[in-house]
């Protein structure tokens, strides 16, 4: 949405500048253009909810950094700790222990539901999830994994393994990590068997079972993944019985309940975290996106028991 003044105006196209085509034919000539770009911005600055661009345009930014920048564009506690924290230390590494780390990994962990009072730190959302499969395997001495048909996990080759949601992700990737099965995410409006929470679930924990009857044996699952709300395959809000019986699945066969709250968590659903709607708490967490608002932070959390 393009903002002029005062009023707003809603474009289906961006307009054409010299300034805005410079920079993208020197993009092209020395970027990598296997990014794919959703407009041909090219911003300069951020404020709050607005992007300004390089011919000095302002824009409402709908995307939020792709559900990163909760707090806005360039939040001045933001920038006033970043500041801070470049005049104290860039990088230490495993060198040494470092206070800030101690001190968010505290919060976390008041933060959490459960017993979940452990936390590792990471860079993006697909490094947390590569982080919680490795874990789940570790710890349970399994080797397969379990995601939902619409999943997004990220796209390193653990997390792309996972996600499910568009197939260009995966062309010309295979093979992908062996052990990892698909099942559907409940989605009344979808759903095969017909509409309604019950016919939904019926449907997606039948074909569950199914597979541990006819593909893999229980004893191999090492986790099931999940994003308590689905993200990038559909925005779907899962029918409220579906996470407890998840979790009481997993439970059955001592399988672990990964549940990734890269996008779903930090307020989005009126809750700190999306599983906490469900009165769920899993045994692994993945977070990333509005952990640091727009800096490259990721975790994953789990309880001591585990991790």
């Amino acid at each position: 949405m393009f903002v002029q003044g005062g009023s707003m105006k809603l474009v289906k196209e961006i307009p054409d500048s010299d300034s805005q085509e410079e920079w993208l034919a020197r993009e092209r000539a020395h970027l990598s253009q296997v990014l794919y770009r959703y407009t041909p911005l090219v911003v300069d600055h951020a404020r709050g909810s607005y992007l300004y661009t390089v011919d000095g345009r302002r824009y409402l930014d709908f995307a939020s950094g792709i559900a990163v920048t909760n707090l806005g564009h360039g939040h001045p506690e933001v920038i006033r700790a970043a500041k801070d924290q470049l005049d104290r230390l860039v990088h230490i590494s495993v060198v040494a222990h470092h206070e800030p780390a101690i001190q968010l990994a505290e919060r976390i962990a008041d933060l959490a539901p459960g017993k979940l009072d452990k936390v590792f730190f990471a860079n993006s959302g697909a490094e947390a999830v590569e982080g919680a499969i490795k874990l789940a395997r570790y710890v349970t001495g399994r080797s397969a994994l379990i995601a939902f048909q619409g999943a997004f996990h990220g796209r390193t080759y653990g997390a792309l393994s996972l996600t499910a949601s568009k197939s260009y992700y995966r062309e010309r990737y295979e093979p992908f990590l062996p052990g990892v099965y698909h099942v559907p995410y409940p989605y009344p409006y979808r759903n095969p068997t017909g509409p309604g929470d019950a016919a939904t679930l019926d449907y997606v924990f039948n074909f569950i079972d199914e597979m541990l009857d006819t593909r893999v044996p229980p004893r191999n699952v090492a986790a099931f993944i999940v994003e308590p709300v689905l993200g990038e395959g559909g925005y779907v809000v899962p029918p409220a019985d579906f996470m407890p019986r998840l979790r009481k699945l997993c439970d059955q066969h001592g399988i672990l309940l990964i549940a990734d709250e890269v996008q779903s968590g930090y307020g989005r659903t009126g809750k700190m975290f999306a599983c906490e709607q469900t009165g769920v708490v899993p045994d692994i967490m993945t977070l990333a996106k509005s952990i640091a608002s727009g800096l490259p932070l990721s975790a994953v959390v789990a309880s001591g028991r585990l991790m």
